[in-house]
Formats: structure tokens, sequence, C-alpha cells
């Protein structure tokens, strides 16, 4: 169960992308797919901050790509779900509601749905993404199929993902980032407010 969620989330999330101008309203685009607009990203963001207070996990617990800000955090987790779709997509790659499920048991040990929203907001994921970021971890341990070990998924998970991302044509709002690279969203080159803090 360790393995699975550390290939899907901590290591094999690759991509690069440039932080070119996007179409406005827009916090990330995907070449002429449907985009993430601001509005989105703000529901998202609005509600995880809400998971966050009513269930306030130490720091130690908090797995967010970016600490310093809860807008990138949360815009590089629904940009890496994007990229793992894509992925599946393109690689005929099938995920069954059945298999959704059956992760989110493993991980809360069917402590249910409310146990599963904890865990997802620990990694900067809104509850109402909750089932996508199942998704998306199913979709990548499914990427590390027959790898020889730990270090070898990792690295084809990664590989898989960086190919896919680098063909979506992903642009990053330069309010939210200088481009999207290895995973994360990078800081913008001139940051347009202060400094936030990933629990605020």
């Amino acid at each position: 169960m360790r393995r699975q969620i550390l290939v899907a989330v901590v290591l094999a999330l690759g991509a690069t992308a440039c932080g070119d101008q996007t179409r406005m309203g827009a916090a990330a685009t995907f070449g002429d797919a449907p985009r993430i607009s601001e509005a989105e990203l703000s529901t998202a963001v609005t509600e995880w901050r809400d998971s966050y207070r009513e269930n306030p996990l130490p720091a130690q617990q908090l797995t967010l790509a970016d600490p310093e800000s809860t807008p990138r955090s949360v815009l590089s987790r629904l940009i890496a779900i994007r990229v793992s779709e894509q992925a599946a997509e393109d690689r005929g790659i099938e995920v069954s509601s059945a298999q959704v499920d059956d992760f989110v048991s493993q991980v809360t040990r069917d402590g249910g749905d409310e146990l599963f929203g904890v865990f997802t907001m620990s990694y900067g994921i809104p509850p109402s993404h909750g089932r996508e970021f199942a998704r998306m971890i199913v979709i990548n341990n499914k990427l590390a199929t027959g790898a020889p070990s730990d270090a070898a998924a990792n690295e084809q998970v990664h590989q898989a993902l960086t190919q896919t991302a680098q063909a979506m044509g992903i642009q990053v709002n330069p309010r939210y980032g200088s481009g999207y690279d290895d995973g994360l969203l990078q800081p913008p080159v001139t940051r347009l407010s202060t400094r936030e803090s990933g629990t605020a």
C-alpha cells in the first residue's frame, strides 16, 4: 500500500510546460482541451481550506505541492490529475469504479468517505476531487506494471507522465507559477501579492 501511494503521488508526477500567457480567466490551459478556470481553482481552494479548518492536521502530515501557497498546491494536484487521465487514455488504460472503491477502502481501512476526505486533503486535494485523486493513483499504479523494482516503477511512471504532459501543451497563468515542471508548479517569477501560508 505504501508503495502505491509513493509511486502515484510523491515520486511519479513528471512534466514540463511553459508559463506563457494563458487565456483570460484560466488558471491553466491544456491546448484545445478544457481549461482549469480561475473560478474553478478558487472554489477548490476554498473547499480545501474549509476541510483543513475542520481537520487541522500537523504540518508533518501534510504533503502539499507548495507549502507556501494553497492555490499553487491545489492547482498542481489538479493538473497532475489531468495528466494521469490523459496518460491512461493514450495507453488504453481503464479504471473501473470498483477499483477506485477498492483503493479508497484500502487507504481508509473501510473508514468511509469522511476519512478519505481527510486523506486527500493532506495531499492538497479538496474532498470533492477525492475520487479523481483515487483514479489518478490507480492509473499511476497501472503505469508501473511490469517494473522489476520500486525504483524502476517510479522511473517508468515518471517517464510516462512526462511524455504525456509535454504533449498536452500545458500553460500556467503567471499568477500561479512560471511553469509546471517535475510535477510541481514553479513559483512565479514576480509575486503579485504577499506570500500565502499553505494552511491559510
